[in-house]
């Protein structure tokens, strides 16, 4: 049980980072929500499903009877290679975009998601 317990949070943290990163670029940039339609699809069910999980773990006080839910390791491996996808299209999205500009080389992915995002 504490090898379960353990490779469960460990993807739940994998997870819970990767949907922070992605959430405000996929749910709140209309540039990248139009460029990326079927990552957008794809990361609007992870972040349904995410937010239901959250819901429910808030509820459970026992951090075992949160972590040994059966299905929840398989729930959030998916879910971790759903958010990998939605990265890599982000990846690809953001070195055509380099390939176009140049000088957006020497910018950080964070710094030229703002600007896409933002206009700026």
């Amino acid at each position: 049980t504490l090898g379960l317990m353990q490779d469960t949070l460990q993807v739940w943290e994998t997870v819970t980072r990767g949907w922070s990163g992605l959430e405000p670029i996929f749910l709140y940039s209309e540039d990248i929500r139009s460029q990326l339609p079927d990552d957008t699809k794809r990361f609007e069910g992870i972040h349904n499903e995410f937010v239901e999980l959250m819901k429910e773990a808030v509820n459970v006080s026992n951090c075992r009877d949160a972590l040994t839910v059966e299905g929840r390791e398989s729930a959030l491996r998916g879910m971790k290679e759903r958010l990998d996808l939605c990265q890599k299209s982000l990846n690809e999205y953001l070195d055509v975009k380099k390939t176009i500009f140049p000088r957006f080389y020497f910018v950080s992915a964070v710094a030229l998601l703002d600007m896409l995002a933002n206009g700026t």
